[in-house]
């Protein structure tokens, strides 16, 4: 499984460990350092789901086959 890697330290930790600070994900002791006790009001990481997994390959290969179709059309002119 991905393990998701702290801004600040770059090491890898379980989703679970990290928070999300303006989109950036932090380890608790990079996270008190930084932000002191704000830390702990922000939202924790969550978990990637097999679903959501699945939504993105999904959306990835109807983008690719969209942009092929198109190209195909637009070069047998």
């Amino acid at each position: 499984m991905f393990k998701p890697s702290c801004y600040s330290c770059r090491k890898k930790f379980e989703p679970s460990a990290l928070r999300v600070s303006y989109s950036k994900n932090y380890c608790e002791s990079c996270g008190v350092g930084l932000f002191g006790e704000d830390y702990f009001s922000f939202p924790p990481k969550p978990a990637p789901t097999t679903r959501r997994n699945l939504v993105v390959h999904g959306a990835v290969v109807l983008l690719v086959g969209g942009f092929f179709l198109f190209w195909m059309s637009v070069g047998g002119l």
